[in-house]
């Protein structure tokens, strides 16, 4: 039989990161996509700014994760050292995302009336948006790069190849949005993959153990 080279803490990182970024994507408010100057409204209100900042606060945590999730691919040989390096790119680009679009709530409390007033609406939606594509589609092309490159080189069971291309393919178009649900269901497979030692293998088996 052969035996997993990625430990579990990997899978842990990843499903970590996965659920901390797409809990503060769906809660946060943060307007993004198509303009509506009511989303805008909502989210720069005053009383939304301690939400905003506490939910883009543990996105910013659970980023950090994928730190843990390249130490863990790390092992790979060969493709190990510059896969936990994305890895640690897709951290940073989350971490900054998740200030920057909740800072922007932030900053309007901060600043008081002289800057919620005066800051055209426009901008706070280019500063949200912007935050939205590093926070959440940043890290998804790395990781999407990196699902892809692990069923490309690695040894994987037929299942988990296929959802990793899918999810990887999937967290590249993630500026497009409509993928990132289904990059998401994937890279939550993946974790459970890791975590249950079922994904990347040891090219070569375990040798049987002597009888003599």
């Amino acid at each position: 039989m052969s035996t997993s080279i990625v430990p579990r803490s990997a899978g842990l990182g990843l499903l970590v990161y996965v659920l901390a970024t797409f809990i503060a994507f769906m809660l946060s408010g943060a307007p993004g996509g198509d303009y509506s100057d009511a989303k805008i409204v909502d989210y720069i209100a005053p009383s939304h700014a301690t939400v905003a900042f506490i939910v883009w606060y543990v996105a910013a945590l659970g980023a950090l994760a994928l730190v843990v999730f390249g130490a863990g691919l790390r092992r790979i040989p060969g493709i190990g050292q510059p896969l936990s390096a994305l890895a640690t790119v897709a951290a940073a680009l989350s971490v900054a995302g998740s200030f920057l679009a909740g800072g922007v709530a932030v900053g309007m409390v901060e600043g008081g009336s002289a800057v919620q007033q005066q800051a055209p609406h426009s901008a706070v939606y280019l500063l949200t948006e912007i935050g939205n594509l590093l926070a959440v589609c940043g890290p998804a092309l790395s990781v999407g790069v990196i699902a892809i490159v692990l069923a490309v080189k690695t040894r994987m069971p037929v299942w988990v190849r296929v959802v990793a291309v899918v999810g990887g393919v999937c967290g590249i178009l993630a500026p497009f949005f409509f993928t990132y649900l289904i990059y998401v269901i994937a890279a939550l497979a993946l974790s459970v993959a890791f975590m249950t030692e079922r994904a990347v293998r040891d090219r070569k088996p375990e040798q049987a153990a002597s009888i003599v």
